[in-house]
């Protein structure tokens, strides 16, 4: 068996480093979306779809420019349930987007 490189032992350390970042894990999964939020007197909606979810949130592609810690109301359209979520990280082209459940529950999802 020969030893690791450098290279390699870098990039382990690294993707160790990620994953204990992570509060939850995630779970690839593609779940179609709405929210809903207020800009100003306006009610505002727009769908999204996402990328992977988990306990405490998910990452989502949404057909809006939604800046960070707005506040937004996510409905799962299968389901029809509601959960309130603040964005919390955004791509620089904005429509990638990660959502923090306000209240974590697993089963918001349907999968």
């Amino acid at each position: 068996m020969s030893p690791k490189s450098t290279e390699t032992l870098i990039a382990d350390s690294l993707e160790d480093r990620w994953a204990k970042l992570r509060s939850h894990k995630r779970i690839i999964s593609r779940v179609k979306l709405q929210l809903e939020w207020e800009e100003g007197p306006a009610k505002r909606t727009a769908n999204a779809v996402t990328v992977d979810v988990s306990y405490s949130g998910c990452m989502a592609v949404v057909g809006a420019a939604l800046p960070l810690r707005q506040r937004v109301s996510i409905v799962n359209p299968s389901s029809g349930r509601k959960a309130t979520a603040q964005v919390v990280w955004r791509d620089h082209e904005a429509w990638d987007v990660g959502l923090e459940l306000d209240k974590p529950d697993p089963s918001f999802w349907g999968i």
